[in-house]
Formats: C-alpha cells, sequence, structure tokens
C-alpha cells in the first residue's frame, strides 16, 4: 500500500468571520450545528482522493488547521504556522474590514515563515500587495 501524504492548510481570518463553520463543512460535509469560539487551534481532517478513479489517483490526509482570529492570541499563533502546505484566508462579505485585514493574515503567515527558516511550505517570493491587487 502506498504512503498517503498529509497536506496541512491553514484557515486563516478575523474572529467571527465563519472559519470553523467551513472548516466543519469541508471535513464532514454537513454544516456545523452550533459554531463556538476557537480558542487557540482546532484540526479537522479529511481523506481526499485526488483524480479519483484514473490511473493517477493519489490519496492525501488534508488536516485543515482553523487558527483563532481573537487579537488576544496573535503573539502565540505562531506555534501551528509550520509546517504550512497551503492557506485559505475566510472573511465576512458584510464586514469589509475583515477583508481588508486579509493582507495582515497572509503576512503574518509568511513572515513567521521565514523568520523560522521554514521555506519548504510557502513561497518565500510571494508577493502580497499583487496577490490582493
Amino acid at each position: 500500500m502506498a504512503a498517503i501524504d498529509r497536506v496541512r492548510v491553514m484557515v486563516l481570518g478575523d474572529s467571527g468571520v465563519g472559519k470553523t463553520s467551513f472548516v466543519h463543512l469541508a471535513a464532514n460535509n454537513e454544516p456545523v450545528r452550533a459554531p463556538g469560539w476557537t480558542i487557540g487551534c482546532s484540526v479537522e481532517v479529511k481523506l481526499h482522493e485526488y483524480k479519483e478513479g484514473t490511473p493517477g489517483q493519489v490519496s492525501y490526509f488534508i488536516e485543515l488547521w482553523d487558527v483563532g482570529g481573537s487579537r488576544n492570541h496573535r503573539n502565540t499563533r505562531h506555534v501551528f504556522y509550520n509546517p504550512c502546505h497551503g492557506v485559505i484566508l475566510v472573511h465576512d462579505l458584510t464586514n469589509s474590514k475583515s477583508e481588508a485585514n486579509l493582507r495582515k493574515w497572509l503576512q503574518e503567515l509568511i513572515n513567521c515563515d521565514m523568520n523560522n527558516g521554514y521555506h519548504e511550505s510557502l513561497n518565500e517570493n510571494l508577493d502580497v500587495e499583487n496577490l490582493f491587487g
């Protein structure tokens, strides 16, 4: 049996934008009944079959790391960021400030990645300004 590749995806955004609801829906294919506040980090997992049913099928064990968005925990979030293979940025469509803050979230992740010398995970040449237009 072939080894299953593990992929860690960070889910980042301001507090209250729906990260926990999104992660639960993605991992369990059902909405969360009573979402609560995430303290620190919550992890949901999903086995994903890429190109399922084809000769190129590959299994991935995807970890969705729902990082709490509270400003009170800003100085401790970095412990969850490495290694990181991807990021999903979440904002509230009715809250333009949460959309504007996505730059800060991405910059926080990239700065942590570079400061820890773990350059395999994210592209260190990522241009945050051009990403958001």
